[in-house]
């Protein structure tokens, strides 16, 4: 790989590591990486308060990381990115198997 090229993929690899550096927000990333979750079930399962997961799934959001589906009273969120997905799958073998 060329070196600007290799450059260019590190600052964005570097980009996308940020999300992962806070704990609640992995948390978060995690309970994600097995399919689309309303709100409530994220809230549920991360044990933070229901304003604290909404201010993450909507910073997450506006940075691109993540989806977000309406249905009727519902919204639910998604992660993006299929190579995320991925990278979360690996690093769950790695760390907590």
């Amino acid at each position: 790989m060329e070196l600007n090229v290799m450059k260019d993929k590190c600052e964005e690899v570097a980009s996308l590591l940020k999300h992962f550096s806070h704990p609640q927000r992995l948390l978060i990333l995690c309970f994600l990486s097995n399919g689309e979750q309303r709100v409530s079930e994220i809230h549920e399962a991360v044990g933070l308060s229901q304003s604290q997961t909404s201010q993450f799934l909507k910073r997450m959001q506006n940075e691109g990381l993540l989806g977000l589906r309406r249905e009727k009273n519902n919204s639910y969120y998604y992660i993006q990115n299929k190579d995320v997905v991925k990278l979360l799958k690996s690093m769950q073998k790695i760390f907590c198997q």
